[in-house]
């Protein structure tokens, strides 16, 4: 079994730079040192928690060979470690998974501001500058919950714009990531803003200001949908019921009523006295004739 050594970020630069030295000229040596940076690679990968997502490892492989040999000519400002980070992070923003931004920080050894703008650069060298999306920065962030109900606040605004006919490029990053920051407020989900601002590529001032902006926007034209409660529930359960117990009330109502039965064996010997005495009476007539004649 093979031992995992780390190797400090100086280490590495140092071993990179042999890498290119001997790429054309000794393929033993290139083979042991693309080994010792896929090592390198696992290791980080590891220590982000990534070790079980598949392909992680491969993409953000790919990334940094990629990365390598499209910043030849430019000079980057940034220690091995944070290349292969930064690297991990946008691998996992294209497969759409969970990424730790506060441990990806420490391994790095950047400032988050460096951090940033490095991550903006590789995007541009790799071709990755994609525009985040709603449901982009709920997986960043583990929000999936309110990825639904931004949505919904994203599709209001698009409408709004549109209706007032405002000239505004409504796929900037800003707009799906104060839907997100408007969706957790709406359901009460706690979220810092030091942590959505970095998807709306804003300052804090014009965060806010945009902020205020969309308040004014959902309570002019959002609805809130209120969700019926428990005891909401309960008291419409009791009012059908009720109304069943007075449906079933009138239609007994409309039913006649059990005679009493001395009162019905009264009027059935009136009846038929009566009828005996019709009878008799036809009788007595007939016999009267029949004597006549």
């Amino acid at each position: 079994m093979h031992k995992v050594v780390s190797l400090t970020a100086d280490a590495f630069r140092a071993i990179y730079c042999i890498f290119f030295l001997v790429l054309t000229t000794d393929d033993e040596k290139f083979s042991v040192l693309i080994t010792t940076m896929t090592t390198l690679i696992e290791q980080l990968i590891a220590k982000l928690g990534l070790r079980e997502e598949p392909n992680v490892l491969e993409k953000t492989t790919e990334l940094v060979r990629l990365l390598e040999l499209r910043s030849t000519n430019v000079p980057l400002q940034i220690n091995e470690y944070g290349k292969i980070v930064l690297c991990a992070d946008l691998a996992s923003c294209m497969m759409g998974i969970g990424f730790d931004k506060e441990q990806a920080l420490k391994l790095s050894g950047l400032r988050k501001s460096h951090y940033l703008n490095n991550k903006r650069m590789f995007e541009k060298l790799l071709d990755l500058n994609k525009l985040p999306s709603v449901n982009d920065i709920c997986v960043q962030l583990g929000l999936n919950e309110v990825a639904r109900k931004a949505e919904e606040l994203m599709t209001v605004f698009k409408g709004v714009t549109a209706t007032e006919g405002t000239d505004i490029d409504t796929t900037h990053p800003q707009y799906a990531t104060m839907a997100v920051f408007q969706a957790c407020r709406l359901i009460k989900n706690k979220v810092s803003k030091s942590k959505l601002m970095p998807f709306s590529n804003l300052r804090p001032s014009q965060f806010q200001l945009l902020e205020q902006q969309w308040e004014r926007m959902l309570a002019k034209h959002h609805k809130e949908s209120k969700v019926s409660s428990s005891t909401d529930v309960d008291g419409k359960l009791m009012e059908n019921q009720n109304e069943n117990i007075k449906g079933h009330g009138a239609k007994k109502a409309q039913k006649p009523q059990a005679e009493d039965y001395e009162i019905w064996k009264s009027r059935m010997l009136a009846t038929a006295q009566t009828k005996l005495k019709e009878l008799e009476a036809s009788q007595a007539h007939t016999d009267n004739q029949l004597l006549e004649a």
